[in-house]
Formats: structure tokens, C-alpha cells, sequence
């Protein structure tokens, strides 16, 4: 019996370690890759979107931060209801990384740009 219940839990943790490279939950919802779409709060053909591409450097709940291929530092809002869809943890997970772009898709409001969708991508030109 005990060798049984040793053998099961070895099982599920080889399959639970197999499953991703992130603790994170798969999302439920759209991955970070998808189609950008816009905030509940603003329609879509109120505030036309826009993509940048660069490197992750920082991410939190409210701000991106992605270096643009001139070197220069460009930082984005993120709403409160964009930042579940967003997958904030595992964008955290690649933040900082230099082998690996992002295509940051955002909208601007106010003067103030808000990111939408951010998906990894090859390197900025």
C-alpha cells in the first residue's frame, strides 16, 4: 500500500513539473499572445490601438517598462482590469532578459498609454 501511494505521488509530481516552466495557472481567459483587445472602459473606436516592440525590462501591476531599440526607456500604464488577462507574473518571469522581444500593444487616453496585449516576439530592430 505504501509503495503504491509513494509510486502515485511520484507520478503526479512528474506530471505536475511537466506541465510548464511557470507556477503561474494557465490563463483562463486569452494567453498574452492574443488579439489586443480593448479596455472595458473604452471602445474600441474611441481609442485606436498601437504596437511598439523592445525589451522587457520591468513589470508590476500598474507599469511596463520596455527599453526601445534606441536605448530609451519607455513606460506604459496597465489598468487594473487589463492585469489578470495580462499575465503580469510571467511577463515578470522575462523582464529583464536580452534574448527575447515584446510587442507591447496599447492605447492611448488622456495623454497617457495604456498596455492592451503584450505578446514575446524576436528581437527589436
Amino acid at each position: 500500500m505504501k509503495t503504491s501511494i509513494r509510486l502515485l505521488s511520484v507520478a503526479l509530481l512528474g506530471a505536475a513539473l511537466a506541465a510548464g516552466c511557470s507556477s503561474e495557472p494557465a490563463p483562463s481567459a486569452a494567453p498574452t499572445s492574443a488579439a489586443p483587445a480593448a479596455p472595458a472602459t473604452e471602445p474600441t473606436d474611441q481609442a485606436p490601438t498601437a504596437d511598439v516592440v523592445g525589451l522587457l525590462k520591468s513589470v508590476d501591476e500598474k507599469h511596463l517598462v520596455l527599453t526601445m531599440p534606441d536605448g530609451k526607456d519607455r513606460t506604459f500604464l496597465i489598468r487594473a482590469e487589463e492585469a489578470p488577462r495580462l499575465g503580469i507574473r510571467h511577463l515578470a518571469s522575462h523582464a529583464g532578459l536580452t534574448d527575447i522581444g515584446f510587442r507591447i500593444t496599447y492605447i492611448t487616453v488622456g495623454g497617457n498609454e495604456y498596455v492592451v496585449a503584450a505578446e514575446e516576439t524576436g528581437l527589436p530592430q
